[in-house]
């Protein structure tokens, strides 16, 4: 890759200005502004739908570039925007920071950003994704954007969890950038989390449960076999199996004084 010195500073500074970055469908370069901020509609010829306000809008600045190879850099960039969620009564003042890589042949940007409220008390992070074409001649450039936003904060930014916003990226000759971001109307509602309750154990059997139970077996036990028999006693069945003993009479001896 053979650039001047011009153009060689020109592209590492705009790819460094990269924000939300990401590959779309070329169908979105196909799409008029008018359908871009038209209703929510589930027809895939009316194209891309998106909100009608912008949810997301930042001031980037490049902090740092890292050469990784003839054809990727290593990106680093900082802004400050404005948050305004759907039926959120406020705009929401942010601080970034974002780092990933660049191409210089693609002029495409994948990375993290890590978003804060102003105050510090929220935060959320956003994969985002960028291609943008540049003009050379005027020094400028400008991208199609793509970012999924997660959060585990209860309060105000709570509905950037699982959201996905889309839009434009603005770049500027002296290394700056503007973000436009609107939420990316699917049709689909995000996936609630249930919650399921495990059914109840039983509690754990300890020694006296154990010896209560066998206990109380023995006893049903016992009362259904009924008294036990008499030791040596043999029980009446016993003694009607027995043969009966047979008697001989006594006869008495012969008396001497009759003989």
């Amino acid at each position: 890759m053979h650039l001047n010195k011009k153009n060689d500073r020109y592209v590492i500074t705009a790819a460094a200005t990269l924000f939300t970055l990401a590959i779309m469908t070329a169908s979105i370069m196909a799409t008029s502004p008018a359908a871009a901020t038209t209703t929510t509609t589930t027809s895939p010829e009316a194209g891309i739908e998106l909100s009608p306000q912008p949810v997301y809008q930042e001031q980037i600045r490049d902090i740092g570039v890292i050469p990784i190879n003839q054809t990727h850099l290593q990106i680093t960039y900082s802004g400050n925007g404005t948050l305004n969620l759907p039926n959120g009564t406020e705009t929401i003042r942010t601080t970034s920071g974002t780092s990933g890589i660049g191409s210089l042949i693609d002029s495409d940007f994948a990375g993290k950003e890590d978003l804060t409220t102003e105050d510090g008390s929220e935060s959320a992070t956003a994969r985002v994704y960028n291609l943008v074409r540049f003009s050379m001649q005027e020094g400028t450039g400008r991208g199609i954007v793509i970012a999924v936003f997660h959060t585990n904060s209860t309060g105000m930014i709570a509905a950037l969890e699982g959201m996905i916003l889309a839009g434009i990226i603005e770049l500027y000759p002296d290394g700056t950038g503007l973000v436009t971001l609107w939420e990316w109307q699917s049709g689909i509602p995000l996936p609630t989390t249930t919650t399921t309750t495990p059914p109840e154990e039983a509690p754990p059997m300890d020694d006296t449960t154990t010896t209560t139970a066998t206990n109380a077996t023995t006893a049903d036990t016992d009362a259904t076999a009924g008294p036990p028999e008499e030791e040596g006693g043999g029980g009446e069945e016993q003694q009607q199996q027995q043969p009966q003993q047979q008697t001989t009479p006594l006869i008495p001896a012969p008396n001497p004084l009759f003989e």
